[in-house]
């Protein structure tokens, strides 16, 4: 039975590794699927051609019991020699797919309606079940084909008085069990055909959000960024996995932007004193001058000069920012002692333009980070506040500890802990529209005014990276024609 289930038209273990090494997915989930239905559909035919046979088997015995049980009815076994009563049976009809015998106490036989039959297992049964007293059931390969015989003992005042073997033909059982097979053999290959397409069309719809995913991202370009896969469907893995590339694509569209507007403005910020110098160059050198003609050339030069290697150290410092750097040095740090120097370092160039600078810090203000790059984020605050407040104006430089963050900030010893300090000033303020681009590299509010006072539109952008580099946030709030605070907030280290 089982050589007949492995001819099946079933698909070739070579056919099926080679869908498996397949580079489509497709086409190797539905190898897999094809292969473990196949073992699946050969252990249940088995099972299944196994418990019919058993079945049918025991019907046969369960028949030749009953057909036993009428012949003993027949017996008379108050005699010795256990004669038959019915005459039809002692005719002794021959019969070559049935055998009936009945044997005496001692084994000889007295009855046998089928004597060609010589099968040596007959003969042992009945020994068995003289002995013993139990029925004995066999197989045997007749003359005619498999015969399906048991043995019943004869008792009589609870001996055994002889032994009654009766045998039928399993051509019947045999032919249902070929047709069976036949059937199994025709409907496994349909079954495993039509699997095979059903499993092709689940993997196709499972994996059709796949392919939008694989069009859309060779579609992709770093000049065209824009296309989406907007799929949508169930909030299943594919859609997740859906969802999260469209959220990349709109970052790295976001970064791509952000990158060329950032070389954009680098490459004309880096031409316009480029330009003033030629220029200049070329109108010292067109005739003879006098020396104080070229000295004044070469000043306004060198100014220009100094110009490109702050634009050139601002744009290191944002390089180095967005290569994420090393982690920054943990020492801890009093803003209560280092605010006022700085306030220092500055206050002569707001005393030059009639400012007053106010330093108001609230005690020791410890935090932990790189003193060097505090020290610049807060030069970067003053130098933005002094350009940008007018003569007679107040800069107010505060700093205090909060208890009670609500921030999102990185922290060292307490979670609601931080230090805030503000930079104030008293000047023209900021619209509302023009605060979300505020730390935007190179954004200025009024570009001529930013690029005659000598800003770059960077001190911004370099002044928030330090304060996220140390976990912290920096905020903005701004009040037209009253003022702007920038707040740096920082996490609270211990003294």
């Amino acid at each position: 039975m089982f050589r007949s289930l492995r001819r099946a038209r079933l698909p070739s273990r070579s056919a099926l590794q080679e869908l498996i090494m397949s580079r489509s997915l497709r086409w190797r989930l539905t190898a897999w699927y094809v292969l473990l239905l196949s073992g699946l559909l050969l252990v249940f035919s088995a099972g299944t051609y196994v418990a019919v046979y058993k079945l049918l088997l025991s019907s046969f015995d369960d028949v030749l019991s009953s057909q036993a049980n009428l012949i003993i009815q027949t017996i008379d076994v108050s005699d010795p020699e256990l004669t038959l009563k019915n005459a039809a049976l002692r005719a002794g009809r021959r019969n070559d797919e049935h055998l009936t015998r009945l044997y005496r106490a001692d084994g000889t036989l007295i009855f046998d309606d089928n004597p060609e039959e010589r099968a040596s297992e007959l003969v042992d049964a009945v020994e068995r079940a003289l002995e013993e007293g139990k029925q004995e059931r066999l197989l045997i390969r007749g003359r005619e084909g498999e015969l399906r015989v048991v043995t019943f003992p004869v008792t009589r005042d609870g001996k055994v008085a002889g032994a009654l073997q009766v045998g039928l033909a399993l051509e019947d059982l045999n032919d249902t069990m070929r047709t069976l097979l036949k059937v199994m053999l025709l409907l496994a290959p349909a079954m495993l055909l039509l699997a095979s397409g059903g499993g092709l069309f689940l993997a196709n719809r499972a994996l059709s959000p796949i392919d939008r995913i694989t069009r859309t991202a060779q579609r992709i370009s770093g000049e065209d960024l824009s296309r989406r896969i907007a799929l949508d469907g169930p909030d299943d893995e594919v859609g997740r996995l859906a969802r999260t590339f469209d959220a990349m694509l709109a970052r790295l569209q976001s970064a791509f932007e952000q990158q060329r507007r950032f070389a954009a403005d680098a490459s004309h910020e880096l031409r316009t004193p480029l330009t003033a110098m030629i220029g200049q160059i070329d109108v010292a050198v067109e005739r003879s001058r006098d020396a104080e003609s070229y000295r004044g050339t070469l000043l306004a030069v060198r100014e220009q000069a100094q110009r490109m290697a702050r634009l050139s150290n601002d744009l290191l410092q944002l390089a180095r920012s967005d290569a994420q750097p090393a982690a920054v040095a943990q020492e801890p740090i009093d803003l209560g002692d280092l605010l006022p120097a700085i306030v220092a370092q500055v206050e002569p160039l707001a005393q030059a333009r009639g400012q007053t600078i106010v330093c108001e810090p609230a005690g020791p203000l410890w935090v932990r980070g790189s003193e060097d790059d505090l020290i610049r984020l807060f030069l970067n605050l003053l130098d933005n506040a002094i350009r940008y407040t007018p003569q007679g104006g107040t800069i107010t430089v505060a700093g205090a500890a909060i208890a009670d963050c609500k921030l999102q900030i990185a922290d060292y010893s307490n979670p609601q802990s931080a230090i805030q300090v503000s930079v104030s000033d008293t000047g023209q303020g900021i619209a509302p529209e023009h605060l979300p681009h505020l730390f935007d590299r190179f954004f200025r509010v009024d570009r001529a005014r930013s690029r005659a006072q000598g800003g770059s539109g960077l001190g911004l952008a370099i002044a928030r990276s330090i304060v996220q580099a140390h976990g912290g946030q920096l905020l903005v709030a701004s009040d037209v024609g009253r003022g702007s605070t920038f707040t740096a907030i920082l996490p609270r280290a211990k003294g």
